[in-house]
């Protein structure tokens, strides 16, 4: 995003303009100037208004990366707890299940950020829910 200083460039514009009109002519005789008229007034008046654009546009692509990135997050601890879950399965299966993965489990469901999209947070809810049934399943077996 560039921000222009009208005074600056007007200032920079009279400068050149003095130089090249006091230097003799160069080898093709053609002399560098900037033009003052009716360009540089419409830039003007349209400044501003890009640059709120660009402003807004900016607000926008951060607020969508967030977006996202929280969505990132839900999906990949959904997708840990479902992994938990069949590690579960298969440690009560195989009659090997250990404290290491009850505490995983635990530990993965303290874990209560939501993605903001109302159908992605249902599914981690229900998938929540599950793992807190599984947990207390298996703590009410190890204590009667």
């Amino acid at each position: 995003m560039r921000i222009v200083d009208q005074r600056n460039v007007n200032a920079v514009a009279s400068n050149r303009s003095a130089r090249a009109g006091g230097a003799a002519g160069g080898a093709a005789g053609a002399r560098f100037t900037l033009d003052s008229g009716p360009a540089t007034v419409k830039a003007e008046g349209s400044a501003p208004a890009s640059i709120l654009g660009g402003l807004e546009a900016l607000i926008a692509i951060q607020s969508e990366d967030t977006t996202k990135e929280r969505r990132r997050r839900g999906v990949r601890r959904g997708q840990s707890l479902l992994d938990l879950l069949d590690e579960l399965k298969i440690a009560l299966l195989s009659g090997a299940l250990t404290p290491d993965l009850q505490n995983r489990l635990a530990a993965a469901m303290r874990d209560e950020s939501f993605s903001g999209d109302p159908r992605l947070d249902g599914i981690l809810e229900s998938i929540d829910l599950r793992a807190a049934v599984e947990l207390a399943k298996l703590r009410k077996s190890q204590h009667g």
